[in-house]
């Protein structure tokens, strides 16, 4: 159970390191290849492209998960003493449901954008690879964004019902 709760912790990062560290050592063997070597390889640009986009896709549950997403602190601030002193879990909430909601349309298409790849047998030109591979980071990263929004949501209402502030929260966050 512990391992479970370090990962779900850390999935993103771990995901995101490890795209990060393969596009350092591509980028590191095509520079000597190149340079030292005087050959090219064919296949780095491709695979580093790939290992981009999936990093650009992991960062927005990443973000989502530890609310680095755009947000206006003013409104925030305009909200935290309405309500009793629960404003700005109202507003928390909100924003949460309007997230949850844009996930949640945009998943769909993903899948059907996934799917038609799949089923056109379209493959990247040096490498091969099949690219509903690559496509399919589009639903893995917005099924991860509707997982993390749902966590933030179930936390945010049993904070709700403790009656905690938003203030006490962040001094107990880990």
């Amino acid at each position: 159970m512990k391992a479970v709760k370090w990962l779900d912790r850390h999935f993103e990062e771990i995901l995101l390191v490890a795209l990060l560290f393969i596009m350092m050592i591509i980028m590191g063997i095509q520079i000597v290849a190149r340079y030292a070597l005087g050959n090219s390889l064919s296949w780095s640009e491709e695979i580093t492209r790939f290992c981009f986009i999936w990093t650009g896709f992991l960062s927005i549950s990443y973000c989502v998960k530890n609310s680095k997403s755009i947000k206006i602190e003013q409104f925030v601030e305009w909200f935290r003493d309405d309500f009793g002193g629960m404003g700005v879990h109202v507003f928390r909430l909100v924003s949460y449901l309007v997230e949850l909601v844009l996930f949640g349309y945009l998943l769909p298409f993903a899948y059907h954008f996934v799917r038609a790849s799949y089923l056109g047998k379209a493959a990247s030109p040096a490498v091969g690879i099949p690219m509903w591979i690559v496509q399919s980071i589009t639903v893995i990263s917005f099924g991860l964004c509707e997982i993390r929004l749902l966590q933030k949501l179930i936390s945010r209402i049993a904070m709700i019902r403790r009656g905690e502030r938003e203030e006490e929260h962040e001094r107990g966050e880990v």
